[in-house]
């Protein structure tokens, strides 16, 4: 397990205070935040290479701040690779490993097991220049993995990637670390690479932890505002709780005359009637109700009419610009390709969409 408490960094005028971080062994652990929040700061400290001003770091049961980066037991994929030039994928490769005196048949089955999955086996006698982008990925990948560090840091592994081999070299490291479980921390401002790889994100905005959770907890439940817009949420709108049904246990809110009713059990804190909220609902919960079929019953408390003012094909789905009727709430839908096809939607047809409850995530 990775344990991180209290970490404060100062960097000319930018700080970090009081950073703290958990991993479980054998997790994958993004953080996420805009560029130039700090994030390569942090995996500095961590390696040794920047000294915190204060703060506590355990690598499995052992506390590290103290000891040279050689002697912390991790391995670090920056984002120019530092592939060695002299030498050759297989010399650049065994390179950890010689580094740290290993004894090599010891690895040998693990290396090879390493290549095979990586698919690099007729690579081996090649030197960096000669190899494709992607082709160094992959080579400074294993080159981190074959010492069997104990925590992996990896710098936004898919940046400067075309996005066909970006998709390969996500499905590599999907692959990796399924098969070998390293524990790893990736730094990003990827929302997709996050949500694909990782299963505990935290979200780092100018220096300050905003969010800590699993993949679903924080990009379908943001806790804040600020999250949400870091995040590019779509559809966010202020409301005001309405009233209260105790005997529905629901919360009915109001957003420009319309109202939305959301089950009360998925809010712990008091929700007091006449308080603002900021109400999110993701783009791809909106479902539009096809004409002549039957509404759900978890839809029936959230249907609204009303035009489709504009659509947008996103290539793998469509994007649908919706406005209610009443209150002129505006909607963004995203709808797969095959379901698009179906509904036969036009620009200024008349829709009705519906909203599940548990779909509608209120922030305070």
């Amino acid at each position: 397990m990775i344990r991180i408490e209290g970490l404060t960094i100062l960097f000319e005028s930018f700080k970090i205070m009081n950073f703290n971080i958990q991993i479980e062994e054998g997790g994958f652990h993004f953080l996420l935040g805009p560029t130039g929040s700090g994030k390569t700061l942090i995996l500095e400290s961590i390696m040794g290479l920047r000294k915190p001003k204060t703060g506590r770091i355990w690598i499995g049961d052992r506390e590290v701040q103290g000891l040279p980066p050689e002697r912390r037991g991790i391995s670090y994929v920056p984002q120019d690779l530092a592939l060695f030039p002299h030498l050759k994928v297989k010399e650049n490769i065994l390179f950890g490993i010689k580094a740290r005196d290993l004894d090599m048949k010891i690895y040998e089955e693990y290396v090879a097991a390493l290549i095979e999955v990586m698919k690099i086996d007729h690579l081996l006698e090649r030197y960096p220049a000669y190899l494709s982008g992607g082709e160094k990925k992959r080579v400074a990948l294993l080159r981190a993995l074959a010492p069997k560090p104990k925590l992996l840091l990896l710098d936004e592994p898919l940046s400067g990637l075309d996005p066909s081999i970006k998709i390969d070299i996500q499905h590599l490291l999907k692959n990796l670390h399924t098969s070998f479980h390293p524990t790893t921390l990736c730094v990003t401002h990827d929302f997709e690479e996050a949500y694909s790889l990782g299963d505990g994100i935290t979200i780092f905005i100018d220096g300050k932890v905003e969010q800590v959770g699993k993949r679903d907890d924080v990009f379908l439940r943001p806790k804040s505002i600020k999250v949400a817009h870091f995040l590019g949420a779509k559809n966010l709108y202020k409301a005001r709780i309405l009233k209260s049904d105790g005997l529905l246990q629901r919360l009915i809110l109001r957003v420009n005359g319309l109202q939305f009713s959301i089950p009360a059990s998925l809010y712990q804190d008091q929700m007091e009637v006449g308080k603002e909220v900021d109400l999110f609902i993701r783009p791809e919960e909106v479902m539009i109700i096809r004409e002549g079929k039957p509404v759900k019953d978890s839809l029936r408390r959230n249907i609204f009419e009303g035009k489709i003012l504009d659509i947008a094909d996103k290539e793998r789905y469509h994007l649908v610009y919706f406005q209610t009727m009443e209150g002129k709430i505006p909607f963004e839908i995203s709808i797969p390709n095959y379901a698009f096809r179906n509904l036969k939607l036009s620009i200024g047809k008349i829709v009705r969409i519906a909203l599940r409850e548990e779909s509608l995530w209120l922030m305070t």
